[in-house]
């Protein structure tokens, strides 16, 4: 709990540092979300900008509209894929919730921890892509998932942090066009290097960016 406090603590001063160009970026996200077929690239180019804020670094227009390009079809794959798991995780729901028995009531409420944990590894996703040495999505998508099970107290806390900054935001409507998805974009990057150090596997360089920046 205390791990993924800090992790927002980090993110938090890195988006008070970069306020202007996590603004501009998320509406760049924005504009291209409203073209439906941009939605999954923007956001990968979003991981992948706010990857490079949390190495210390300043991404440009240049880098974000790059990486919509480099990143469109594993964007779209991941988008997928998640599509399907969505769809899974809602049958689920309508088929345990339409028992009226006791142990449908625990099948749900499973159901709905492994949708949290889900959407947690899923957040985890393009920060452990940028961080391979090879970008394969497949491995990506394994080594979020083992993160979260690895640490599943980190991942609930770190989820509830989410969810919390996204109400705020409902609540507060300017965030959402202004900061949110970016922010939470940071907070994840942030978060899987909190990992990857906890587990003695962060990367020479971001080891170095990382220390460079303290």
């Amino acid at each position: 709990m205390i791990s993924a406090l800090r992790v927002f603590s980090r993110a938090l001063g890195d988006a008070w540092d970069a306020l202007v160009l996590l603004a501009a970026l998320n509406l760049m996200w924005l504009g291209l979300s409203l073209l439906i077929v941009f939605l999954p690239p923007a956001t990968a180019a979003m991981f992948a900008a706010t990857h490079e804020l949390a190495g210390g670094r300043s991404p440009g227009v240049r880098d974000f509209l790059a990486a919509v390009r480099s990143h469109f079809w594993q964007a779209w794959r991941w988008a997928l894929l998640n599509v399907a798991a969505a769809a899974i995780f809602v049958a689920s729901f309508a088929f345990y919730g339409s028992i009226r028995e006791p142990w449908a009531d625990a099948v749900e409420g499973l159901t709905l921890l492994f949708a949290v944990l889900w959407c947690v590894s899923q957040l985890y996703v393009w920060p452990f892509l940028l961080s391979q040495a090879e970008p394969r999505l497949s491995q990506a998508l394994r080594n979020a998932v083992l993160a979260v099970l690895a640490a599943p107290l980190f991942a609930l806390t770190f989820a509830a942090i989410v969810a919390l900054v996204l109400a705020l935001s409902l609540a507060l409507i300017a965030p959402i066009a202004v900061i949110t998805t970016a922010f939470v974009c940071l907070l994840a990057n942030h978060a899987v290097t909190d990992r990857l150090r906890a587990f003695g596997k962060l990367p020479a360089t971001m080891a170095a960016a990382q220390g460079n920046d303290g």
